[in-house]
């Protein structure tokens, strides 16, 4: 490797190391199969590596990045779906069993860990129920803290349509998530979420 070579590996890390989690993160719940998030990372970041040339030094490079994880984790939706026979059902934890009377509030509020876990299926699930556009958009606002504006570069829409479909995406969260807390206990009938 050159001394070239080795200053562009070490540039590209520096950029890379600080939005590791939230590319891992966002992968994890963008693809169908979370089992798949390291394959697909790894295609990005070698991608991305591979185009690093391409990057306008001073621009976002975050977003930069997250395009390139956004297209290769629709490529492997995509892939998924034309082989059925390959797709197996996402493993995500029942959400049936949480029985709100049995948790003591010393309880929640010594171990919130055994709702929040249970919720984190919840969350999932609901996640998972979203058009593919309507999560991606609602997992680049909500994981990797982007604007509109970058939302729309990344996704390579319209901003009007990344405004549009997070709406949608949060109503639709809003509404199963109310219904769930309300079936459970967490609210009652004329508590709004």
């Amino acid at each position: 490797m050159t001394q070239t070579d080795r200053q562009r590996a070490e540039r590209f890390v520096a950029y890379l190391d600080p939005i590791q989690h939230q590319l891992t993160v966002y992968c994890s719940r963008a693809l169908n199969r979370s089992d798949e998030t390291a394959d697909v990372l790894q295609s990005a970041v070698a991608n991305a590596f591979r185009d690093f040339d391409k990057y306008s030094e001073g621009t976002n490079f975050r977003a930069w990045m997250f395009r390139y994880v956004t297209l290769e984790t629709l490529n492997r939706n995509r892939a998924a779906r034309r082989s059925p026979s390959k797709l197996e059902e996402q493993e995500l934890p029942e959400t049936g069993t949480l029985d709100i009377t049995s948790f003591r509030l010393e309880t929640l509020l010594d171990d919130p860990e055994a709702v929040l876990d249970h919720c984190d299926g919840v969350v999932a699930e609901s996640i998972g129920q979203l058009t593919e556009q309507e999560r991606r958009i609602l997992l680049l606002r909500a994981v990797g803290d982007f604007k509109y504006r970058e939302i729309a570069e990344i996704m390579d829409i319209p901003m009007g349509t990344v405004m549009g479909l997070l709406s949608r995406a949060r109503t639709q969260l809003r509404s199963q998530l109310r219904d769930y807390a309300r079936q459970h206990g967490l609210l009652s009938k004329g508590d709004s979420a």
